[in-house]
């Protein structure tokens, strides 16, 4: 039988200096240490772990001495437990001499040995060469056929696993498969979540013989569950007369990986009257249950379980526990229980992200710096999930720049790193800079990232914050060709763009278009689009369309979106009787948006006294905006008294805010109160309060874009604007007249 090593030219099955000791003297007892470095995460490898106890090394010394003696081992025992030793420390080197050394001793065509050399390669995820193997074995037994299909199972490729099982069936040869055999092909099964495959085989054991085997058994719960058949997995389970800690995990673990966390906390339950305690794996399942079900009173009793079970020193499950805490915005308990593991334990970079989650969550930007210095000196840079978690924070935390910053010292970004930057500048009004991002995707990845709805939802955000049409309906047609259209997110950002844009013919269009994937979400989008253009009587229409089309009932932002169009509208009764409809027909609190809109929908029609007693009587106390919309609303209809009360409760909720000081200075000027006005102007200038210059947004064509302010001169042809402008405000000027 040929090599199986000429595919790996790094390493020489018959060089076996790279376990030769560090001094080459037959005096020397000093062994250089096998190292081995993992590869399950690519973006942060683990420290180099190294196989050096004594042990270990009193065997490699052995294995080395031998090397130069004709027969490498003593027998076909003791290859086997070499062999074994290989396959349970992954290492594909030691594998692969040992390989060479069987070659040498003829011990290779021993079946035993075949065998476990079979399952050190699927063990090490050569499958390749375990293939050829298998291919070249003359006698192959039902170890031989079980290690293939598990070696498929253990690299992910359940399919292959289970052709190997069939080939088995049919083969002549063949020796019959075993109930190692159907577990691993049942797990395969469960990988490819095929219940139909898995009750094929499940009415193949039973003809076999196999429905009275509790480790079959086992096996066929853990499928069920995996393909989401939790009533079969529950009569299984029921019918078992000795089940155990395995069967009642094995469904737990399926309910939860199909989002049935009442279930999974009943099957728990159910478990405990039984009398079986929980294992580590159950425990897993349950706190990552109450983590996605977001149930603050539930963590405490997963905790105590923990310690009662004496499992709060076990590393993976208080890694569970900190990233339900962290996930779930409980920083500070997910800091005590961090604060347990050692340095080597805490080295992952999954336990650091969710603490930065929790960091981004909670609000906490203070404990996310001293997180973000820890990691550093921890060695998590370059790690592609600990830098999106960063990159999220401070964006969450409008630090843009801080993000951008990560972003750009990233060695490895992938889609969602893109996403992060691309939607931190859309929030932060730096749109361009977010459309900018968007065009290098394809480029800076050099073709290997594809844009996701998440993405192209950013965008079409971000091209709507400035009204940019052209750019918009150049998204529309990629969502088109990309098969995005079928998504009613996408779709609804896009009706809301063509709105903000002017053109709301086309938001009504794309709206009849998704006749099939409309949502809730699209209505509100094209009511609000009739809003802002001032179509109150369409954003009725619409409204009733939905309210008494059946399939779906207006949401709490349908009712904002109604009554902000009739206060655009003068339409202040139909938008009164919105409100009330609101409370009475749907049952709806109003939040503090409801009580803003008609505060504005009262004040735009100048009922600036109803506003005002409205906001007296309001079951829950006040916000900034809804004061501010009254005060708002008085400079447009020039009530001095009225805005003095308004101010005088801003002043209070945000004493250096200057944005309504603005406003009261304007109200001041507008009834002739000039040292007033002066005097509300002193005071942000002793305050150091300054607002934020207001400012235009022109593009052109898609291409020419200029950003600009009042009296602004920085354009190169300023002249032509201003003569341009001048003379539409005289032939304005002209019509106004005309018109009387």
């Amino acid at each position: 039988m040929g090599s199986l090593l000429d595919d790996w030219p790094s390493y020489d099955p018959h060089n076996f200096s790279q376990l030769r000791p560090a001094d080459s003297s037959a005096q020397s007892s000093k062994l250089t240490p096998v190292t081995y470095r993992p590869t399950h995460n690519k973006s942060l490898p683990p420290p180099d772990q190294v196989i050096s106890s004594e042990a270990r090394n009193i065997l490699l010394r052995h294995f080395y001495q031998k090397s130069e003696e004709k027969n490498l081992f003593f027998d076909s025992a003791a290859s086997v437990r070499y062999l074994s030793f290989s396959a349970a420390q992954q290492n594909l080197g030691f594998t692969a001499s040992l390989h060479s050394g069987l070659l040498k001793s003829g011990f290779h065509s021993n079946l035993f040995v075949a065998n476990s050399l079979l399952d050190a390669y699927s063990k090490c995820g050569r499958m390749d060469s375990a293939l050829k193997l298998f291919d070249r074995m003359p006698l192959r037994d039902v170890v031989s056929w079980t290690s293939v299909i598990s070696g498929h199972c253990h690299t992910g490729a359940a399919a292959a696993a289970i052709l190997v099982f069939l080939n088995m069936l049919t083969e002549g040869t063949a020796p019959p498969p075993n109930e190692f055999t159907v577990s691993a092909v049942l797990r395969a099964c469960g990988m490819l979540r095929d219940e139909k495959m898995g009750r094929t085989v499940h009415g193949h054991l039973v003809a076999a013989g196999f429905s009275h085997d509790a480790f079959v058994s086992n096996s066929l719960i853990d499928m069920y569950g995996k393909v989401g058949s939790i009533v079969d997995a529950e009569k299984l389970v029921s019918r078992l007369s000795c089940r155990d800690v395995v069967s009642w995990s094995a469904i737990i673990s399926g309910s939860v990986l199909h989002g049935m966390f009442d279930k999974a906390l009943i099957l728990f339950t159910r478990m405990l009257e039984d009398g079986i305690l929980p294992n580590t794996a159950t425990m897993l399942s349950i706190t990552q249950a109450c983590s996605l079900m977001g149930e603050p009173s539930l963590f405490a009793c997963v905790h105590a379980w923990l310690v009662k079970l004496e499992l709060h020193d076990c590393v993976p499950v208080v890694k569970s526990l900190v990233m339900m805490y962290a996930k779930n915005g409980f920083l500070d308990e997910a800091i005590e229980a961090f604060l347990q593991f050692d340095f080597p334990e805490c080295h992952d970079p999954d336990l650091i992200a969710a603490l930065i989650h929790g960091c981004a969550l909670s609000g906490s930007l203070e404990h996310g710096k001293v997180i973000h210095g820890c990691s550093i000196k921890m060695g998590f840079f370059p790690c592609t999930i600990v830098e999106n978690s960063l990159l999220d924070l401070y964006a969450k935390h409008r630090y843009v720049d801080s993000a951008h910053l990560i972003f750009k010292r990233m060695g490895n970004r992938d889609i969602v790193s893109w996403n992060s930057m691309i939607s931190c500048f859309a929030k932060n009004d730096r749109v361009e800079e977010a459309l900018q991002h968007l065009g290098q995707v394809h480029d800076a990845s050099g073709g290997e990232l594809k844009l996701d709805f998440v993405t192209v939802l950013s965008s079409v955000q971000a091209c709507s914050t400035i009204s940019s049409l052209e750019r918009g309906q150049i998204l529309h047609g990629f969502v088109i060709k990309a098969g995005f259209d079928s998504d009613s997110f996408v779709c609804n950002a896009l009706i809301d763009m063509y709105g903000k844009s002017g053109r709301v013919g086309l938001a009504e269009q794309l709206f009849q278009e998704m006749e099939d994937t409309r949502d809730v979400g699209s209505w509100n989008s094209l009511i609000a689009a009739y809003g802002i253009h001032g179509d109150g009587d369409s954003a009725l229409r619409v409204f009733e369309e939905l309210r008494s089309g059946g399939r779906r009932n207006p949401n709490a932002v349908s009712f904002v979106n109604v009554i902000s169009a009739c206060g655009h509208s003068g339409l202040t009764m139909e938008g009164y009787e919105c409100f009330k409809r609101m409370q009475r027909d749907y049952g709806f609190e109003p939040a503090m948006e409801h009580y803003a809109a008609m505060v504005d929908l009262l004040g735009r029609s100048g009922k600036l006294g109803e506003a005002e007693e409205f906001i007296r009587a309001m079951p829950i106390k006040p916000g900034p905006s809804i004061w501010g919309s009254l005060l708002g609303a008085c400079r447009l209809h020039g009530s001095v008294e009225i805005a003095e009360r308004a101010a005088a409760e801003l002043s209070v909720m945000e004493p250096d805010c200057g944005v309504w000081r603005v406003t009261l200075s304007n109200v001041y000027a507008s009834a002739g109160l000039w040292e007033e006005a002066a005097e509300v102007r002193a005071e942000m200038r002793r305050k150091g309060s300054r607002k934020e210059a207001g400012w235009s947004y022109v593009e052109s064509r898609g291409m020419d874009k200029f950003k600009f302010m009042v009296g602004d001169t920085r354009h190169p042809e300023t002249d032509t604007i201003y003569e341009v402008w001048r003379s539409i405000n005289e032939h304005l000027a002209d019509a106004f007249v005309e018109s009387f």
